[in-house]
């Protein structure tokens, strides 16, 4: 199962489609976004995926009601963070993360040690990282912005054979 990943998007429209043009250019089966998307009209640009798309808030996203209406209109399963997901045998968990990047990666990698999950994504850190615990893949795909990092990035990831690449639009 191959699925996109991607977080912060922060209303910068020009980088998110790029990131959706990527998305649909490698036919993924499942979309996680990890939060801080901020407007309904940036959620309007994922429109056009075939993919299903998992979505958490982001301490960010400011026009909740909105947003969940948008994202109901256009099956988008958006949810408050962490958010559990069961797909083809795998458990993923999708979050944005804590008050900090110490508190966020903490998080994160407690939760993989628990050897209960196969992916745990999260974001709000905006640097990209790939780690593994045990089993388990612990993916921050970075930023799609790019306003913190100065990179626009997204994450691609195969969960059966437990790799992924970080790409830069």
């Amino acid at each position: 199962m191959l699925l996109a990943v991607l977080s912060d998007t922060h209303d910068l429209l020009p980088a998110i489609d790029r990131a959706v043009s990527e998305i649909l250019r490698r036919n993924v089966s499942i979309v996680l976004h990890a939060g801080d998307i901020i407007s309904p009209f940036s959620l309007k640009r994922f429109k056009n995926l075939s993919s299903k798309m998992y979505i958490v808030y982001g301490n960010n996203d400011g026009e909740k009601v909105l947003l969940s209406r948008l994202a109901e209109d256009l099956n988008i399963i958006l949810r408050s963070s962490p958010l559990v997901i069961r797909k083809e045998g795998y458990k993923i968990v999708l979050m944005h993360g804590l008050e900090g990047k110490e508190e966020t990666e903490e998080y994160a990698f407690s939760i993989a040690k628990s050897g209960q999950y196969d992916l745990i994504v999260y974001g709000h850190t905006h640097e990209a990282k790939f780690a593994r615990e045990g089993d388990t893949l612990i993916v921050n795909p970075g930023e799609v912005c790019g306003y913190l990092t100065g990179k626009k990035t997204l994450a691609f990831i195969n969960l059966a054979e437990r790799t992924g690449e970080i790409v830069e639009l």
